[in-house]
């Protein structure tokens, strides 16, 4: 049984947004003005979970229609996901997609210039849409493992790193930047990359080190720190277990 909830037919924004929450099955409308739905789109764009489909306009409307799915869980980003319908007149349409897709849209933008929006149809129609096009939700890259970060989080995960190699911080808080709990963060980071978060952060701290090594005449106590060894006993062990020799032997060796 879908739930309606209190939908009004004010003043819409040239975006329209829908949200839709699956397990409850229901949809509402958001008014909260074209930039502000722009922005979101610009956000779900980046963050790779966004689904964007062009079909021609109608009567010379080129409004635009952005579904949004609520993930089952705030911290489960996998379950979440957008489509964002743009209608356009340029008769220069890409038609890659089913055709009930189309059908679908139609539908919804029919139903919005409603005087009542029928919030159980908005619903069932979102619902079918994202049950046709199992993209609309975190997208995975071409060649990514199943289970493993998207990626966004990939990427932010990395960088979050790569920027803190001289610091020290628990993996929670890379998790945390990623919208995940640690042990699904440390799963997915190993699926993506082939090694656990830890292992990934020692071998970039140590590439660093050869690099100062290699271009500067720093210290090697100095480089100890610049890459997040408290120690240089911790960072030479660290160095000579990875390179097969101590960053002494091997500044030499490259010199």
């Amino acid at each position: 049984m879908y739930r309606a909830e209190s939908v009004t037919a004010s003043c819409r924004p040239r975006t329209a947004t829908i949200i839709v929450d699956p397990v409850r099955r229901s949809a509402a409308l958001e008014h909260r003005g074209a930039s502000a739905a722009h922005g979101r789109v610009d956000d779900l764009r980046n963050r790779d979970q966004l689904t964007e489909i062009h079909i021609d306009a109608v009567d010379g409307q080129d409004d635009d229609l952005l579904l949004i799915y609520r993930p089952a869980r705030p911290a489960d980003t996998e379950s979440g996901g957008a489509i964002l319908f743009r209608r356009q007149t340029d008769g220069a349409i890409p038609h890659g997609h089913p055709p009930a897709v189309s059908t679908l849209a139609q539908v919804l933008f029919d139903g919005l210039r409603a005087e009542a929006p029928n919030a159980p149809l908005l619903a069932h129609v979102a619902l079918a849409l994202r049950a046709i096009l199992p993209c609309a939700g975190p997208r995975a890259e071409a060649g990514a493992p199943r289970g493993g970060l998207a990626g966004w989080q990939e990427r932010r995960a990395t960088a979050f790193m790569e920027e803190r190699l001289d610091q020290s911080f628990p993996v929670s808080a890379v998790a945390d930047a990623c919208g995940l709990s640690v042990n699904h963060f440390s799963r997915a980071f190993r699926r993506s990359l082939g090694k656990p978060p830890h292992r990934w952060l020692l071998d970039r701290r140590i590439d660093r080190a050869r690099e100062l090594l290699r271009a500067t005449a720093m210290s090697l106590a100095d480089i100890a720190l610049a890459c997040g060894f408290a120690e240089q006993s911790h960072f030479t062990r660290v160095f000579t277990r990875t390179v097969g020799m101590p960053p002494g032997a091997w500044r030499r060796n490259v010199d």
